[in-house]
């Protein structure tokens, strides 16, 4: 049976209990003494009615506080439940009665959570240690939220199952994480990454570096890597794509070796130019623990990077319309079985029946796979290339058009650092492909004619706006619902085509 998270964190507090676990600016933890902190915290959990089964809450910010209550709920039995301390406490609060939360660590008082438990609460130091909770494999790890289609915030159910598999297979297949390696923590609490990324080292004897709160933008990232001596980083792929050849050479010559990226597509040049320091590429969504498929990059990548293959015990498959397999080189939807799938949607049984289909490739009944919504295809060489979202595909006069094929078009313009397309149906003249740039500004004319060699004229955005930086989400994705908001005045993009656009 693989070992969950729990059982291979225990097994680094009893093999390496002076090594270092956890270090920040100011103080850092050795094994022992954040086992003894975690577990205490555990107790306290366990005798309010926390394990396996169950689900805890955790309100806090990037820092050691959120670090001791991930562990500390997965080492009670329970399932984590992270929220942020920023959102709307009736968004938060509606999250945690749909999934019967009963309980919850906060990392400072909230008034709208009365009874919850200060994770730096004083009176822990009395709580005396009680046995480790072994959780099933199939018992639930941690659940994550994500955007509703209806206006309800669904909830992802991940067992330890699936993240177990994750983490076995990043430390002794894909080498994301070695004994001597220090991680530095670069994403949001309620980024389902995060939980990979912290629990990866404690699981084989590595440290977390926790950088100082607050966000972390590139020249952050850089100046924690050196602060706190980092080897190890994720920057999500709406960083590195653009910023990368410039970032990745000082990353390396800071010490690091590997940077892991993700969420979206990767598109840029130069990823493999920093040597050693080498960039592994994630897939996967968080309906099937994390990242599923990696990929390595180097001297022969192209700049629209693939997601590689899948990791042990996961399958993937390409399948048409009908459910069946399409031939290598060809597209179709990606569907995801194995290891890693998440249980479901918490208290949606209609929503998870529809995502999570039956696998009719599966000798074992009752298996089941993920219909991810992305278009890819896999090559002759066993690794896959992502083709866009089904969901992304809008029409321009009666033309089908992949906006990450026009995205990746504009990248490649001379000056554009980083590109989003939007269909504004609030246009000047109607509905029209929208380009939001980030770079050095070039003649809207010079980059319709660079597009008019490359695209055809349907595909050319009518409009472009110049940022200083594209915006992006929590999880470190371009925000185009913050673009979809962004005002706009006509440009010489193109201003005699008059597409329409349905």
């Amino acid at each position: 049976m693989t070992p969950t998270v729990c059982d291979l964190f225990e097994r680094q507090v009893r093999e390496r209990p002076d090594a270092t676990a956890v270090r920040t600016s100011g103080r850092s933890w050795t094994y022992a003494e954040f086992g003894r902190t975690t577990a205490r915290l555990a107790a306290r959990l366990r005798r309010g009615g926390a394990g396996p089964g169950g689900i805890v809450g955790l309100v806090a910010p990037r820092g050691p506080q959120a670090l001791t209550g991930i562990v500390a709920i997965l080492r009670s039995g329970a399932a984590c439940l992270p929220l942020d301390p920023d959102d709307p406490p009736l968004r938060n609060r509606e999250i945690l009665d749909g999934t019967r939360c009963r309980q919850v660590l906060v990392a400072a008082p909230a008034g709208w959570l009365p009874g919850a438990q200060l994770i730096d609460d004083p009176t822990l130091e009395d709580e005396e240690e009680a046995p480790p909770v072994a959780p099933d494999p199939l018992d639930l790890a941690y659940a994550i939220t994500t955007s509703g289609s209806t206006g309800r915030p669904k909830v992802v159910g991940v067992p330890h199952e699936g993240l177990s598999n994750l983490v076995m297979a990043s430390i002794e297949d894909l080498d994301l994480v070695r004994p001597d390696d220090v991680m530095l923590w670069t994403l949001a609490v309620t980024v389902d990454s995060t939980m990979h990324d912290v629990l990866m080292p404690l699981c084989c004897g590595g440290c977390v570096a926790v950088p100082d709160p607050g966000e972390l933008p590139a020249a952050g990232m850089l100046r924690a890597v050196r602060a706190l001596g980092a080897t190890v980083l994720e920057i999500p792929a709406a960083v590195l794509g653009p910023y990368g050849g410039s970032l990745l050479p000082r990353l390396a010559e800071a010490g690091v070796r590997l940077v892991i990226t993700g969420g979206s597509q990767l598109d840029g040049p130069g990823l493999a130019d920093a040597d050693p320091l080498v960039v592994r590429n994630g897939y996967g969504p968080t309906e099937t623990s994390v990242a599923p498929l990696w990929y390595r990059c180097d001297k022969s990548t192209p700049r629209w990077v693939p997601i590689g293959r899948p990791i042990r015990g996961v399958r993937a498959y390409v399948l048409d319309e009908e459910l069946n397999p399409v031939p290598d080189g060809a597209a179709g939807q990606l569907y995801i079985a194995g290891a890693g799938l998440a249980r479901g949607y918490l208290g949606l049984p209609g929503r998870t029946a529809a995502a999570f289909l039956p696998d009719p490739f599966s000798d074992v009944p009752g298996r089941r796979m993920y219909a991810t919504g992305d278009r890819v295809r896999r090559q002759p060489d066993g690794e896959y290339v992502f083709l866009g979202r089904a969901d992304d595909q809008v029409k321009v006069s009666g033309f089908r058009v992949e906006i990450g094929e026009v995205e990746h078009a504009l990248r490649g313009c001379p000056g554009v650092a980083d590109a989003a397309v939007l269909l504004r149906r609030d246009a000047p003249g109607g509905a029209a492909l929208v380009a939001f740039l980030a770079g050095t500004p070039l003649p809207d004319e010079e980059i319709s004619d660079r597009l008019r060699d490359r695209l055809p004229r349907h595909m050319v955005p009518r409009f472009h706006v110049w940022l200083d930086r594209l915006p992006l989400n929590r999880p470190g994705k371009i925000d185009r619902a913050a673009l979809a908001e962004m005002p706009f005045a006509e440009t010489r993009a193109d201003r005699r085509r008059t597409d329409d656009v349905t």
